[in-house]
């Protein structure tokens, strides 16, 4: 009890009032009621020992464990697991009219969704899936040695009949290229001189695109050499990213292809996904799958009828 005492003015009576706390009232646990747990209320209700409340609790609570055991049994139900081959079989016979048709595969991974702007990168297939060729924008003034390469470069796509067409130009393109004045386009490369006004005038158009150049990609280059490397890059690599969910899609074949072929591009894609998520990003684990009803691949042969490793999800996992 806490006593106060207040003295008036003038010589007034002291006046005394007391404040007392009230107890705090003790808790269950307190008083000896431990609250018992989900898994101790499942525990003590098959051994016969809850009554009253405490019984028809663990009566609900297993009621609704056994609906939700039944949901995902229901939904385990409705998929099927499929290796690549049987997959590539089911895909073929409904595609059978459309032979250019093309494999989709599905890659989920748990990149957080804070790095998955930068989860992306290029790949060289053993065989190309592509059906057309690449525009691509070459940004390069006259008389540099980038310039010429990129011509070469330019007269050797179109002696060997390749769809990949390069439109060149310098400081003039930019201009063009800002106010629509060129042909739709798909990749950009760039000389480095050139990139600080590249950026200035269409990096809001080309960043959401992913078409900005970087020298990190090699998409922005310093020299003759460099700028003929990197259009081989482009004829012959495809570029693939993540969504904003970490998942990468992308075609990894024809109908037409063999199974030996398929099988080869899978891996490779899948091979450079994990290598990117487990290497170039901070705290990531990769798992992947293909989805939409097309194949996991948990076994599958090459062309001599031999098995090759296993990709299972959880081996993927653990990457």
């Amino acid at each position: 009890m806490l006593r106060s005492v207040v003295s008036g003015t003038r010589g007034a009576a002291a006046r005394w009032f007391s404040t007392t706390a009230a107890p705090a009232k003790k808790s269950a646990p307190a008083r000896g009621r431990a609250r018992k747990s989900p898994k101790t209320l499942l525990r003590l209700h098959a051994e016969g020992k809850l009554k009253g409340a405490e019984a028809a609790a663990a009566a609900k609570l297993l009621a609704e464990n056994d609906a939700t055991h039944a949901v995902k049994a229901d939904e385990k139900k409705g998929t099927q697991s499929m290796t690549l081959s049987e997959a590539r079989n089911v895909i073929r016979s409904l595609e059978a009219a459309r032979p250019r048709n093309a494999y989709e595969l599905h890659i989920v991974t748990n990149v957080p969704s804070n790095q998955t702007n930068a989860f992306r990168g290029r790949i060289v297939f053993p065989k190309e899936p592509r059906i057309k060729g690449e525009t691509v924008l070459v940004f390069a003034e006259q008389g540099t040695e980038a310039a010429a390469a990129a011509h070469r470069a330019a007269e050797q796509l179109q002696a060997s009949g390749s769809s990949t067409q390069l439109i060149i130009g310098g400081s003039e393109m930019i201009t063009d290229a800002a106010s629509g004045r060129v042909p739709a386009y798909t990749r950009v490369l760039c000389t480095t001189a050139m990139l600080p006004a590249l950026s200035k005038a269409l990096a809001r158009t080309l960043g959401p695109r992913g078409l900005m150049p970087s020298t990190k990609r090699g998409t922005a280059v310093e020299d003759g050499e460099e700028m003929q490397r990197a259009v081989e890059q482009l004829v012959t690599g495809v570029d693939w990213r993540g969504d904003r969910t970490g998942v990468v899609r992308g075609a990894v074949g024809r109908i037409a292809f063999s199974e030996a072929d398929l099988q080869k591009n899978v891996q490779a894609l899948l091979d450079a996904v994990i290598e990117k998520a487990v290497s170039g990003l901070a705290g990531t684990k990769t798992s992947a799958h293909v989805v939409a009803g097309y194949a996991r691949d948990t076994e599958s042969v090459d062309a001599q009828g031999q098995k090759v490793a296993k990709r299972t999800p959880g081996a993927l996992k653990r990457a």
